[in-house]
């Protein structure tokens, strides 16, 4: 997978992400005391790999069901996707319910309203049961349009939505300081702190029995009775594996030419005192998604957008100024606090991959493709998981089923993100590198360099360290470039 950032050649550095670039989240979690959560080689009933929502819901869900299950991550709880996104437990998601229906029918749109209505329902059940504080609140989500051109779509959004059941009703204005061309409200959604909210989700787990090991990367999975999961410290064997790394590492359901990657990004900016704010979505272009949030006594306004395929802009640290001065302009809000980046995966028809990972198999299953909006489609998503590994019919697992290959009418989104891919494979074969040398580098600097034979990608970083690794991706060995937001 192809990184933003600067093609082939020495890059002078941007000025660093505004405020620390971290997300609130991480910045602001109190330590987890999961215990020992050393590496020890476990054979359970189940290895779940992935501590996020997806993984820890699902092991919770099997745990308490009877099955044995083994928890596996490749850092610490609460520090993957999860904790880098908005944090909305919402189903007003822009205007998804008109895009399924056009392109697969209002059966599909409804669906995908059970689904993640299903998903917020969990949020909140899961917290009440385990007691988890994780700063829990209830408010409506707003989806609005500033332009008169995209009103329609609001009121449709509304409509359709009500349709299948969801609290939704048009409104005539949002909980930002502007005025609107449409607004629609959707009553009870819910924001956290999604760092907390995992770690109540691993004590609840290891409460019912269930084990954790933390900072072990698995790296591969080799199906059989049982399953054996190799990781960097160790093996780990179960009869089933679930596979909830956002992105399935194992290239075995080909999902890499299935799923359509975008880079978003998020700042929090300083809210004065009596600025009318709230949780929102704008369904104009540019997107802006908005939530606010205290954190030390101080309310801060986060603002996510400025989304784009992923390897296509070599600027990323204009994204955030972008949202920045949004906030600022728009809102009133005051500096930059945190700014932070995720990676977001779709699928083309817009329903998520949730089953079995591949034709087959009953021992592998995975969950991905949640276009952004994963508490609920994530959690809603282990409940299915769960279900299948527990043997039991699931009303979802057929439209979900991780295994299709999709409707013609998706084609066209999957055809167009593959031959950006094939344009990538075939022109970085042919782009000719510039020669150099990586000890030329100077502190900050960065390069995609030809050393002899070798593509080397190379950065100094600011206290002088030299850093440099080969530039061929492991997956198809296209090229990797630099990405100057994130330094990586």
């Amino acid at each position: 997978m192809r990184q933003p950032g600067v093609k082939g050649r020495v890059g002078v550095m941007h000025a660093a992400a505004p405020g620390r670039h971290v997300s609130p989240w991480v910045a602001t979690a109190p330590p987890a005391d999961l215990g020992d959560t050393a590496f020890r080689p476990y054979d359970a009933d189940v290895v779940v790999v992935g501590a996020g929502v997806v993984g820890l819901t699902t092991a919770l869900l099997l745990q308490q069901a009877g099955r044995d299950v083994v928890l596996v991550d490749s850092g610490a709880v609460g520090q993957g996707v999860t904790a880098h996104s908005t944090v909305k437990v919402t189903v007003a998601q822009g205007t998804v319910l008109q895009q399924l229906a056009r392109r697969l029918g209002e059966d599909a749109a409804r669906l995908y309203a059970e689904v993640n209505a299903a998903g917020l329902a969990r949020v909140r059940s899961l917290v009440d049961e385990h007691r988890i504080d994780c700063d829990l609140e209830f408010a409506p989500h707003v989806l609005y349009a500033r332009d008169a051109s995209s009103a329609q779509a609001v009121r449709a959004e509304a409509a359709l939505a009500a349709r299948f059941g969801l609290p939704a009703q048009p409104v005539d204005d949002v909980p930002l300081p502007f005025e609107v061309a449409a607004a629609a409200s959707f009553a009870d959604q819910v924001s956290l702190h999604p760092v907390r909210y995992l770690h109540g989700l691993a004590r609840a787990f290891l409460a019912a029995g269930g084990s954790l090991v933390e900072h072990a990367r698995a790296l591969a999975v080799h199906e059989g009775d049982p399953c054996r999961v190799t990781t960097t410290a160790g093996e780990l064997r179960g009869r089933h594996v679930v596979v909830a790394t956002h992105y399935p590492f194992l290239d075995r359901g080909l999902h890499f030419a299935r799923l359509v990657h975008k880079r978003e990004y998020g700042v929090a900016v300083r809210l004065p005192e009596g600025t009318r704010a709230g949780m929102t979505y704008a369904v104009d272009s540019p997107t802006r998604s908005t939530r606010t949030l205290r954190l030390d006594g101080e309310r801060l306004l986060v603002v996510v957008g400025e989304s784009h395929p992923v390897g296509s802009e070599p600027d990323t640290p204009s994204r955030w100024a972008a949202l920045a001065r949004w906030a600022q302009a728009e809102v009133g809000a005051g500096d930059v606090v945190f700014s932070w980046s995720t990676q977001d995966v779709s699928t083309a028809d817009g329903l998520p991959y949730v089953g079995w990972l591949t034709p087959g198999t009953d021992r592998l299953l995975t969950a991905t493709g949640f276009g952004g909006w994963g508490m609920t489609n994530g959690t809603a998503a282990a409940e299915l998981l769960a279900s299948l590994v527990l043997g039991r019919r699931h009303p979802w697992a057929e439209p979900l089923d991780a295994r299709r290959v999709g409707l013609p009418a998706s084609a066209g989104t999957l055809v167009k993100a593959n031959l950006e891919v094939g344009a990538h494979f075939v022109g970085d074969r042919l782009r000719r590198l510039r020669a150099g040398r990586p000890e030329d580098l100077a502190p900050g600097q960065a390069a995609v360099l030809r050393v002899g034979a070798r593509h080397l990608a190379c950065y100094r970083d600011e206290e002088g360290a030299l850093h440099v690794l080969s530039a061929r991706c492991t997956h198809l060995g296209c090229l990797v470039s630099w990405n100057p937001g994130e330094r990586s």
